[in-house]
């Protein structure tokens, strides 16, 4: 397992995550209409322009990907299949990291069929979520995790990896609440063994507590002012009147963030009963059954118990905070928010494997058993290609298209209902404009 992912040095098992990668792109991405999933629509009319795109709005924004979004819809316009490429890209980032980490292709084949026969983590890789994002930062997080176990004797090289691992962490924390998954039980795990190194604070504050202390302010901020201030959004009020505002804004930001529904509410500690009857019943016909969760999950639980009799390594710690962390906020999140917890116990359970099996150096004939599953991996990979249930809106847009084609935009307020008025809205810009209707309070379209 390398230690060093030596990012510029090409190695062959790049071949494989490349060849993979141009599969998926042209699976997912170039034999497919793009018909959007209900939230991205969502996502995309709230948080993909310059005057929106840091609101919280509760906790329903990403913010990495609205970032990005919002840049895509500046330099190209409204173009779905360029929004979902930032999933596509965070899994390739995910797939390469994996590679580097272990070079086997034994691994990489098993990788992939734990990826594919997950409806959530296949799915998501050409949807316009943060998820991937938060899952790709997770796996980062693993990797520097096990870099900085193994240079702890080592203060400089410690401190630079400690810094990567507090920037990592404000990345995860600033897209979304739900990076407090991984945050909060890494910055357990390094505290705990840093405690008295001076530079574990001093890193900690400038990478870490400033920037989301910050970032956190303005969200909150901004969420309270939407609230408060609705009839005086515009920069000069803000100017004008911010000793006035700020502490009240920030105030009714921060309880609309932080106090949803979903986040006060007492599960009275069975809230890992009723995850895992989601993962065995689902969600809805998007979010259905997921068993490759609860495969990973418990075996990653016994494989800890083990290693805690057996070595005391960072990662085991990292992984014990997460379940304990799960299960003292006691929250029942959905499916999909599970993405990054899975990917980062997916590396432990390969990390664990190559520790304790040592495949690579057992086995004989290696270039042949490296050349088939490497065909193997390819060929797995073809048949790969999104659940149709994904095409969310597709009722609503066939019905969009058709009427589109039949009639004028001024026409179609008649025929499409309001869903879909708001879809062509949000999705279809360059087919009509769209107006906001004050007395009759509707969206209301018009000929370009």
């Amino acid at each position: 397992m390398s230690q060093k992912l030596r990012l510029f040095k090409f190695q062959i098992i790049d071949l494989l995550t490349i060849l993979v990668a141009i599969i998926l792109l042209f699976n997912f991405f170039i034999f497919i209409y793009h018909i959007p999933l209900h939230d991205e629509v969502t996502a995309i009319e709230r948080f993909t322009e310059w005057k929106n795109f840091l609101r919280k709005d509760g906790v329903n924004n990403h913010t990495l990907i609205s970032f990005y979004g919002t840049i895509i819809r500046t330099l190209f316009g409204f173009d779905l299949s360029l929004f979902r490429l930032i999933s596509f890209f965070s899994f390739f980032g995910i797939f390469f990291l994996f590679n580097r980490i272990f070079n086997n292709y034994i691994y990489s084949f098993l990788f992939l069929i734990i990826i594919f026969n997950s409806n959530q983590l296949l799915n998501l890789i050409y949807a316009f979520r943060g998820y991937y994002i938060y899952s790709f930062l997770s796996c980062l997080i693993f990797y520097q995790i096990i870099s900085l176990d193994s240079k702890l004797d080592d203060k400089l090289d410690s401190q630079k990896r400690l810094k990567y691992i507090f920037i990592t962490l404000s990345l995860l924390t600033i897209n979304a609440l739900y990076g407090l998954y991984i945050s909060i039980p890494i910055l357990t795990v390094i505290f705990l063994k840093m405690y008295k190194k001076n530079y574990f604070y001093k890193q900690g504050v400038i990478y870490f507590l400033i920037p989301v202390s910050v970032i956190y302010t303005i969200f909150c901020f901004l969420d309270g002012l939407v609230i408060n201030n609705n009839d005086n959004l515009n920069f000069s009020f803000i100017v004008n009147n911010l000793n006035s505002i700020l502490i009240d804004n920030v105030k009714t930001g921060f309880i609309n963030i932080f106090k949803g529904a979903e986040l006060i509410k007492n599960n009275h500690f069975q809230s890992i009963f009723f995850t895992f009857q989601k993962f065995l019943n689902g969600e809805d016909s998007i979010s259905t059954k997921e068993y490759t969760f609860i495969l990973v999950y418990c075996f990653s639980f016994i494989i800890l118990i083990f290693n805690l009799f057996k070595r005391k390594k960072l990662i085991d710690f990292a992984i014990l905070y997460i379940f304990l962390f799960y299960f003292i906020i006691d929250k029942v999140p959905y499916i999909r928010v599970h993405s990054g917890t899975i990917y980062f116990c997916i590396f432990y359970l390969f990390y664990n494997l190559n520790h304790n099996f040592k495949i690579k150096k057992n086995i004989k004939k290696k270039k042949i058993i490296n050349i088939l599953f490497f065909l193997l991996t390819i060929i797995f990979t073809f048949f790969q290609s999104p659940d149709p249930k994904w095409q969310q809106t597709e009722p609503s847009v066939l019905k969009i298209k058709s009427t589109l084609k039949k009639t004028n935009c001024e026409s179609a307020n008649d025929i499409l209902n309001e869903y879909e008025v708001w879809i062509v809205k949000n999705i279809y810009p360059n087919l009509c404009h769209s107006r906001y209707d004050f007395e009759k309070k509707i969206n209301k379209l018009y000929q370009k």
